[in-house]
């Protein structure tokens, strides 16, 4: 028995956020489908009906969830003759050397030349829908972090853009990506273009891995999970009560170690103030067990952070259910992710909105805070295009914070009750809202 079958007998709930893609001075950027797994009959009995197995076989069809035909892998980058670089902007070749799914990967370059960046396109035969999934890729470079994208283009240019931040240093890893730019006015049934960018800054240079360009189920209703970060005791005193008039649930990322066992001085969350938070239906998840970033610690300490929460979570009695964690400043390792992924169901880390079913729900993403003025375009932006995003928050002792909150829960109530959006748990994002198709060993 691992350990998360272990904690997750006879314990309560622990449960798990990113920030819109751009910024200054960055450019204007102008199949295999995995088995669905469905649900055996139990039934034993016959009652010699000659018809039973192809009832039974009915039964199993209508269990299992369809999705929409591009879900799974698109290109597995075997063969780059249907990819080029766009107007000789950086380099594409094939990398042996890394690869997640076949022999290799692709190598894209950018030098001074290319002006620090570089994009690859593909020419599509035949058009794609891409109404109801959103796309994806494994990601590793040889700087500290990066953004990447990729545009979904129709054949008058017009495009969707999805986008997502991750860490540098890292292995092939896949990745979650969310809806952050539109251009024109794409038709979504039809797309004939795909395009990669990656650019690495001004004059500068580096190198960019990609492999397994895939598709992943898009939510075309939006939801939305409302995040609390930090274990500050403005979460208790401030937003427990502006969402409890909304009736809306949200979940809390504490850092155990950190917490007060009674009213001390701080501003932290106490051992009651948590336990008030589970009562309104809150989940109380975990971040490193003191707040601390996980890209440079140790593996002792790295195994304390992680592992830590979820004892103290499951004796507390909130280990019932899924468990989630928030990576802090979302920076991971790869030795972080693989303990993340050994004791938690879903995590979150990164930068996008409006993303796709989670095709890794160990690097789950989040949407930037919204500022004062923010809130309601960021929830316009989910009702109109869909997919799932996450809201996180800090600290609300400042006026501005507050008042970000405020928007974002007035907006969301009145989207709600139009019935243009839902606000989902962390549970119902792991339940309902995780697709992960085989992948091989990575290397």
């Amino acid at each position: 028995m691992d350990r998360r079958t272990y904690l997750a007998i006879g314990a309560a709930t622990v449960l798990a956020g990113c920030t819109e893609l751009g910024g200054p001075g960055e450019p204007d950027t102008s199949d295999e489908r995995a088995d669905d797994v469905g649900t055996e009959p139990t039934d034993d009995t016959s009652d010699g009906d000659e018809n039973s197995e192809d009832s039974d076989e009915e039964d199993r069809e209508d269990d299992e969830e369809e999705f929409p035909e591009l879900v799974g892998t698109f290109d597995d980058f075997e063969n780059l003759e249907e990819w080029w670089e766009w107007q000789d902007i950086g380099t594409l070749e094939a990398d042996s050397s890394r690869a997640s799914i076949g022999s290799q990967s692709a190598l894209l370059t950018a030098s001074v030349e290319s002006r620090g960046q570089v994009r690859v396109r593909r020419e599509l035969e035949e058009p794609i829908d891409v109404r109801e999934v959103a796309p994806g890729l494994d990601l590793a470079t040889d700087t500290d972090s990066g953004v990447v994208r990729i545009q979904l283009q129709d054949a008058d240019a017009h495009y969707v853009e999805y986008s997502q931040g991750f860490a540098g240093g890292t292995s092939l890893t896949r990745h979650n990506f969310g809806i952050t730019r539109i251009r024109g006015e794409p038709d979504l049934s039809e797309v004939v273009v795909l395009q990669v960018i990656r650019w690495f800054g001004d004059d500068a240079e580096g190198r960019q891995w990609i492999d397994d360009f895939h598709f992943v189920p898009r939510p075309t209703q939006g939801a939305v999970l409302l995040q609390f970060h930090g274990g500050y005791e403005t979460h208790y005193t401030e937003a427990l009560s502006r969402l409890e008039d909304a009736d809306l649930p949200a979940t809390a990322f504490v850092p155990t170690a950190r917490l007060h066992e009674d009213d001390a001085e701080g501003d932290r969350l106490t051992r009651d103030q948590v336990d008030e938070l589970a009562a309104a239906g809150w989940t109380i998840g975990a971040q490193s067990a003191n707040g601390q970033p996980l890209d440079n610690a140790d593996s002792d300490a790295l195994e304390e952070a992680v592992v830590d929460p979820v004892d103290w979570l499951s004796e507390a009695g909130y280990g019932d259910g899924a468990r989630v964690f928030a990576y802090p400043g979302s920076k991971y390792t790869d030795e972080s992710v693989d303990l993340v992924r050994e004791n938690y169901d879903l995590a979150f880390a990164g930068r996008s909105r409006s993303q796709g079913h989670a095709g890794n729900p160990h690097l789950c993403s989040m949407a930037e805070t919204p500022a004062p003025g923010e809130a309601a375009d960021l929830l316009e932006w989910t009702a109109e295009w869909g997919g799932i995003t996450a809201i996180p928050f800090y600290r609300l002792d400042e006026e501005s914070a507050l008042e970000a909150l405020e928007e974002t829960v007035r907006a969301l109530e009145e989207y709600v009750e139009a019935g243009e959006l839902e606000v989902i748990t962390s549970a119902e994002m792991a339940e309902e809202y995780v697709y992960e198709q085989p992948t091989t060993d990575r290397r």
